[in-house]
């Protein structure tokens, strides 16, 4: 799906969104003005269950539903009026007409949100298969850091942009892992992924390199103080992640850093990975 069409789906599911709270605000203040409150109620209750159904079965469902829900409300009216012998108050005809505008902008928000959805589902799909995106943590792999480290080191050249790599470890993982069950490691190697992704700015990648000695990588255009403020926000962030998780605050689970800076004496983006790897070396 092209980005234009993204974003015309997106307008349309923010349209979809305004009218549905719209249309909720209108029926709050014809509630508030009616007088019958147990009919209201009643009608209420059975407005939910249409935008239920509308919610999980789509359009047509749901506007069915609301046929069945004016039918039986102009059968109430007719037994009311002919056998009763009384009249239902005109201001009530707001529930013949408002379920109806609130099921189609909810179908019309659902709608176009799962057709995102289902895009980026497609999109994933796709980069997971080009080995773009590692499936475990869904960060970016060392097939995708080749290419993108070669905008930032071409961004480098052209407009004396710092590039800088952050690679992290977890400190003595393998003693660490004789200790964890499998469930609890892939809850480890998701809880610093995430961190990462949290912590990573718009103009800075977060990528995963292997899971038999776990390495993770971010590159951005920092420079030195720059990327050791990152890597003490991320120990923030992870001491705070582990210490509040249910099974892993038990171990003593700390990350080793390493920093290196694009220099002229480097000539492709391995030259930046490796001195990155070679760094994590002396934070002992």
């Amino acid at each position: 799906m092209k980005s234009k069409d993204r974003g015309w789906l997106s307008l349309l599911a923010d349209i979809g969104l305004v009218m549905f709270l719209t249309f909720v605000s209108f029926l709050a203040l014809l509630v508030g003005l009616s007088s019958n409150l147990t009919w209201n109620m009643i009608y209420l209750a059975v407005t939910v269950v249409v935008m239920t159904v509308t919610y999980f079965y789509g359009l047509i469902p749901g506007m069915l539903s609301n046929l069945l829900f004016v039918f039986g409300q102009m059968i109430l009216a007719l037994y009311i009026n002919v056998y009763l012998k009384q009249n239902v108050p005109l201001k009530m005809a707001f529930w013949l007409i408002l379920p109806g505008l609130l099921s189609g902008a909810l179908a019309m928000m659902m709608s176009q949100q799962q057709r995102l959805q289902s895009d980026n589902h497609k999109l994933r799909r796709q980069l997971i298969e080009q080995g773009v995106v590692d499936i475990e943590t869904n960060l970016r792999s060392l097939v995708a850091f080749t290419t993108d480290a070669q905008v930032y080191i071409e961004n480098h050249r052209r407009f004396g942009l710092p590039v800088t790599m952050v690679t992290f470890k977890v400190r003595y993982y393998r003693e660490i892992r004789r200790l964890l069950s499998d469930a609890q490691n892939q809850s480890l190697l998701r809880t610093i992924s995430n961190v990462l992704a949290v912590v990573a700015a718009d103009n800075q990648l977060a990528y995963f390199w292997g899971s038999k000695d776990p390495t993770w990588g971010m590159i951005g255009h920092l420079d030195q103080k720059q990327a050791q403020r990152l890597v003490e926000q991320l120990q923030q962030h992870f001491t705070k992640a582990i210490d509040s998780h249910q099974e892993l605050h038990r171990f003593d689970i700390s990350l080793t850093t390493g920093i290196a800076c694009w220099d002229a004496t480097m000539n492709s983006p391995y030259d930046l990975m490796r001195q990155g790897m070679r760094e994590l070396e002396y934070d002992v």
